[in-house]
């Protein structure tokens, strides 16, 4: 088998242990892709546009799986006096890029993705390890109700119950953690990264940052290629857009306009792309795409979870549009938010180490985000921890959802609300899995804006991927440049004060790439509200939304009233968290409708008769 495997997307592929008799779940195109030093088979699967580079040393195997800017000889020379697993993990740590690493010594097994999720890894008992949660269930494995039913949660999924697959029996590792297997039919998990002390400056953040960014967007467009990206007009896109033109033979830049009554963003990309000449700018107007919603009506399986956000179809088109222009690569300002803004908690910790210079961005932060007295006073006092807020969460997922103007300052993390048409026994699966969960639960990081900050990173990067799997169809791979872990690692490691600030757009974003890209680029300060592209969606599809309760899967599995669910998809959608709630929870019906065809009378807890569909 050759060392170097590049045949869009991230593919599919199993781990398998070094040991007889287990054997990974396959499909038609699927190859061994590396082996263990006994010569048995290590990763088994088939790889559309990620690529593969396996080095091979006295000391074991290691093979690097999807973006990854470091060739064979580099990798070997990290190797070089290697003897375990721990030392060859060690080796192969902070690599740059957006990869798995797969590690093969003395018969044990290590494995890892990405910090922000955009590269994940599931596990089962057999053991098996996949990038993929719904090959590692397939044809075996049910459902898990209260799994779903985590996943109608407004804003979203808390840690450590983001951990949990749909599937029963299939784990999910998370980003700092790595998965062992020995050769005796054992899997354990043990944590391979910790988050740094936010000690750097803003100017010395900026000079890791900027080079973190020119690494992240130069080493994948390859010489002689045709690059596509997004071209808002923002602040994340257009730098990305910068860079990604500086290399590429061929930039084409895709620019929505008509997105908003208010469009700006039009007008902002004109003048960014006027300072990349010879790019290929394309206004798209939003009139002749698939409307913001329809990505809901659509049930084919691409996914292995339920879509976190707005499952847009316009993804898939905008792919077409660009591998039509010759591109198989698509790069996106996406995760921008994430890393770059710090969460606003960050005045929590800065009140208790420089009361004064908090006392300026607290009041700066109430002014900007609109809390209340009350509300800032209850967040700067606030010290439980994060089991306790788990816990008082837990007793308060019914309680009225936060108002448009007022959405209440994050502790732990922003306010956890479940939506009016869930039933009361999935109400209570979900209060059960927090009160468990902040039993023993540990917070992500020392300090609130930290913790925030990785959720949120991990969000971003779990929507990122799900992206990509989308566009994988039309042939384009979706590349995060923001989300590497070199880059949310220089991130983390920026003071958070100095990473946001009430008065400045991404500040840090803006000093590291000063001198790199033109002026103009950064001047933007604004951002477009989508919610008006979505208000706008939400009422011409009212009826088609509606059907969708019609013999509503999540209705016979026992987690939503069917009638309440369709009272809310035909009512006038006000502004506020409902809209958001609504669409995660079509989006789990949707997912259902394209897996399962669930026999009625299940009830929460158990599980579905016969398992997944193929």
């Amino acid at each position: 088998m050759p060392d170097t495997h590049e045949p869009g997307g991230e593919g599919e592929f199993v781990i398998l242990p070094d040991c007889d008799g287990v054997r990974a779940p396959t499909a038609p195109g699927t190859e061994v892709l590396a082996t263990h030093p006994s010569g048995r088979p290590l990763i088994v699967g088939a790889l559309h546009g990620d690529r593969l580079l396996v080095s091979r040393t006295p000391a074991g195997t290691v093979a690097v799986l999807g973006f990854c800017p470091v060739d064979r000889r580099l990798l070997e020379n990290r190797l070089a006096g290697s003897r375990t697993p721990a030392d060859m993990q060690r080796a192969v740590s902070g690599l740059p890029g957006s990869h798995h690493v797969v590690v093969s010594s003395g018969g044990t097994v290590r494995a890892w993705g990405t910090l922000a999720h955009t590269r994940r890894l599931f596990y089962d008992a057999r053991p098996l390890a996949s990038n993929r949660a719904d090959v590692l269930a397939a044809g075996a494995t049910a459902l898990d109700e209260t799994a779903l039913a985590l996943r109608l949660l407004l804003p979203g999924v808390p840690h450590p119950l983001s951990e949990t697959t749909v599937w029963q029996g299939v784990r999910s590792l998370p980003g700092d953690h790595f998965l062992e297997l020995t050769p005796d039919g054992g899997a354990r998990t043990g944590r391979r990264w910790s988050p740094p002390r936010p000690e750097l400056t803003r100017s010395e953040a900026a000079v890791l940052l900027r080079e973190a960014l020119r690494t992240a967007v130069h080493a994948r467009v390859e010489s002689g290629a045709v690059v596509s990206c997004d071209l808002s007009g923002g602040l994340d896109s257009t730098p990305v857009a910068y860079l990604a033109w500086q290399r590429a033979t061929r930039l084409v830049a895709l620019t929505l306009t008509g997105l908003t009554s208010e469009d700006d963003d039009t007008g902002a990309a004109v003048r960014a792309a006027g300072h990349m000449p010879g790019a290929d700018h394309r206004l798209i107007s939003v009139d002749g795409l698939p409307h913001a919603l329809e990505g809901l009506f659509d049930t084919r399986s691409r996914h292995d979870e339920p879509f976190q956000g707005l499952q847009s179809a316009r993804f898939l088109e905008l792919a077409r549009l660009a591998r039509s222009a010759g591109s198989r690569l698509h790069l996106t300002g996406h995760g921008g938010d994430e890393v770059l803004t710090a969460p606003p908690s960050y005045v929590h910790t800065l009140i208790r180490r420089h009361p004064l210079s908090a006392l300026n961005h607290l009041y700066g932060q109430r002014g900007l985000r609109r809390w209340s007295v009350r509300q800032t006073w209850q967040m700067v006092g606030d010290r439980r921890s994060y089991g306790a807020w788990l816990a008082h969460s837990a007793r308060h997922l019914r309680s009225p959802m936060p108002g448009q103007w007022r959405v209440p300052p994050p502790l732990w993390h922003q306010t956890l609300r479940l939506p009016p048409w869930i039933t009361a026994g999935a109400a209570e699966a979900v209060a059960d899995a927090l009160t468990d969960a902040a039993r023993h639960a540990r917070p992500l990081a020392e300090t609130r804006t930290q913790h925030l900050a990785l959720e949120n990173i991990r969000t971003s990067g779990r929507i990122a991927r799900l992206v990509d799997q989308l566009t994988a169809e039309a042939g384009v791979r979706t590349a995060t440049p923001y989300l590497d872990d070199r880059v949310v690692e220089i991130c983390l490691a920026t003071r958070p004060e100095e990473r946001s600030s009430p008065w400045e757009f991404k500040p840090l974003l803006r000093e590291a790439l000063a001198r790199t890209v033109p002026r103009g680029m950064l001047q933007r300060s604004t951002k477009n509200d989508m919610a008006e592209d979505v208000h706008t969606g939400l009422r011409g599809q009212r009826r088609r939304l509606a059907a969708l309760c019609d013999d509503s899967r999540l209705a016979r599995m026992g987690l939503v009233d069917a009638g309440e669910l369709r009272r809310a998809c035909l009512a006038p959608q006000r502004p506020g968290p409902l809209p958001a709630a609504l669409i995660l929870t079509l989006n789990c019906e949707s997912w259902l409708r394209g897996r399962v065809s669930p026999t009625p009378g299940i009830t929460v807890g158990g599980t579905v008769p016969g398992g997944p569909g193929p």
